[in-house]
């Protein structure tokens, strides 16, 4: 077996043999769904409920007969609890002591818009989903006001007006599917994300693993036998498989829930149904879609929406990203391990590095709402951010001309940071106790050695 054979199977073993391996396993994938779940949850089980006392001072006439326009018009939900009250000093007077979060004044004046609303509080502000939610009743009444009286329509005129059903459907001329944005989005996420972590996780880790050995002087009795270039290249291939062994092991439990959920609910997982809609003699075929307000039903139209998407050009170019993302940036990583004596020492080392990380993550809502767009295309070119965010955009569809640009660009900025990181950790690796500076690496690079 050759020498950088032996330090890649020796980094492997250490690492798979680690009980935090096998905890990170089968917790991973746990971890990252909670990472959305638990937010979710905690929305949807919220107990923050204001209690908003009305004081309606505005006064509309209607044959003859006057009455105030908001007076137990507001409707009560999770969030907002709508108690009303005829005198605001009385009422603010009440806010003072506690009895109610918020009173919301409303008075109609000779101005444009001809209705103001005051929202008064005392300790605690009410959240902007409340006070948007507040506005959004505010205008929906009058509204309502102004086309029962003015335009004469009556109660079922008004629901649909405000809860008009129209039937929108996004296909893809190409394969003629449905587009399910939603579904893509959460691929696209999560695809993006993954990828941030693993390389972030795996290349620290050849840094610290390059960090030690300098530190402990380990490394002077290794390059005795073999050669600098050789002992990093085992420490980042070897880190590499371990990456690659979880992310299988990932993806067959992964396969065996899927699986698993099938056999007990195939209703849930069955493939979604056809319906035809006739427009001008020409037929276009949609999927159907089902009573909505049905849990089951709504599960459906997920599973559905994950038919829609292409899983072996996804999980391809997961591979391949998860690949070339991390040689790439393990490379770097491990030059900074040999330009550091002290974990303190790597922050400004690090720095350079995990700013393309931030940006790529910055611009995550950009890329989602444009996935086309000038910035996600530019971003997907550049080497050092097109793992995060091409994944990101493969769920959506990209032209086979922009990935294989993408793939052509990142594999050559592989090999320019392994010639890179070879030229730092040769030199780098057997020096201690100098304050290295970004000058002094670039006259290594002058170096013929």
């Amino acid at each position: 077996m050759s020498k950088t054979g032996i330090i890649i199977r020796r980094e492997y073993f250490i690492r798979v043999k680690k009980k935090s391996f096998l905890v990170m396993t089968f917790l991973g994938p746990i971890l990252i769904a909670s990472l959305w779940i638990i937010p979710f949850f905690l929305a949807l089980n919220s107990d923050n409920q204001s209690k908003v006392l009305v004081v309606d001072e505005t006064i509309m006439e209607k044959d003859g007969v006057k009455s105030s326009l908001y007076f137990n018009k507001f409707k009560n939900d999770k969030e907002l609890i709508f108690e009303y009250g005829y005198d605001i000093k009385e009422a603010q007077d009440k806010l003072n002591k506690g009895d109610y979060d918020a009173v919301l004044e409303i008075v109609s004046t000779n101005d444009m818009p001809p209705i103001k609303g005051f929202l008064f509080y005392s300790e605690n502000e009410p959240s902007l989903t409340a006070q948007e939610a507040i506005q959004s009743q505010l205008s929906n009444i009058l509204k309502d006001h102004v086309l029962k009286y003015d335009y004469g329509m009556n109660e079922k005129d008004l629901e649909w007006f405000n809860n008009p059903k129209i039937g929108f459907y996004s296909k893809d001329i190409r394969s003629g599917k449905d587009s399910y944005k939603e579904i893509k989005t959460f691929l696209a996420i999560i695809a993006g994300i993954c990828i941030y972590m693993f390389i972030f996780m795996f290349g620290a880790q050849v840094m610290k693993s390059v960090s030690e050995e300098k530190t402990s002087r380990i490394v002077e009795v290794l390059v005795s036998s073999i050669k600098p270039v050789q002992l990093l290249m085992g420490k980042i291939v070897a880190v590499g498989l371990v990456g690659l062994t979880q992310l299988v092991l990932w993806l067959v439990l992964s396969v065996v829930l899927i699986g698993g959920l099938r056999t007990v609910s195939p209703q849930t997982f069955s493939e979604p149904q056809k319906e035809n809609i006739t427009i001008n003699e020409r037929v276009i075929s949609v999927d159907k879609v089902g009573d909505m307000t049905s849990d089951s039903s709504q599960v459906n139209q997920v599973v559905q929406g994950l038919f829609s998407i292409d899983y072996t050009l996804v999980i391809l170019m997961f591979v391949f990203y998860f690949i070339t993302g991390y040689l790439l940036y393990a490379a770097l990583f491990g030059a900074v391990g040999a330009l550091i004596d002290v974990d303190t020492d790597a922050q400004q080392f690090t720095l350079p590095i995990t700013i393309p990380l931030i940006i790529a993550m910055v611009c995550f809502p950009i890329v989602i709402n444009s996935p086309s767009g000038g910035v996600a295309f530019w971003l997907s070119m550049i080497p050092l951010t097109s793992p995060m965010v091409m994944m990101m955009r493969i769920p959506f569809g990209v032209p086979i001309w922009e990935i294989a640009t993408s793939m052509g660009l990142i594999i050559l900025f592989i090999i320019f940071c392994m010639w890179f990181a070879a030229k730092i950790y040769r030199t780098g690796i057997l020096m201690y106790g100098k304050n290295i500076t970004y000058k002094e690496i670039w006259k290594w690079f002058k170096y013929n050695n």
